[in-house]
């Protein structure tokens, strides 16, 4: 595995702001790269939330996986910032939440 990208994501609960600091890691397999992403935190009403994101086939699906996973939590994903090589991008509003299709 090899770092793929990494970025900020601020969210809200319960009155609080929480920044996740995200890495994500890029495997390759045959003759695709699947995108890997974990982060954690702690909240009034939990010793510890992880949040993993696995197999994602690009970056985007990735941010929407995660973003899902914050608002199933109670979170409000507010806005985002990317890295690029020497330093942190400005911070964008998160692009809308789209639903996942039903199995």
């Amino acid at each position: 595995m090899q770092e793929h990208s990494r970025f900020q994501l601020e969210a809200t609960k319960l009155a609080r702001t929480v920044v996740f600091q995200v890495t994500v890691f890029a495997r390759q397999d045959k003759a695709r790269t699947r995108l890997y992403a974990e982060t954690q935190c702690s909240d009034p009403l939990h010793f510890l939330l992880q949040f993993v994101v696995r197999d994602a086939p690009d970056f985007q699906t990735l941010l929407s996986q995660f973003m899902a996973e914050l608002v199933q939590r109670g979170f409000e994903p507010r806005r985002l910032r990317l890295r690029d090589v020497a330093a942190w991008e400005e911070w964008k509003p998160v692009p809308p939440l789209t639903p996942s299709p039903v199995s």
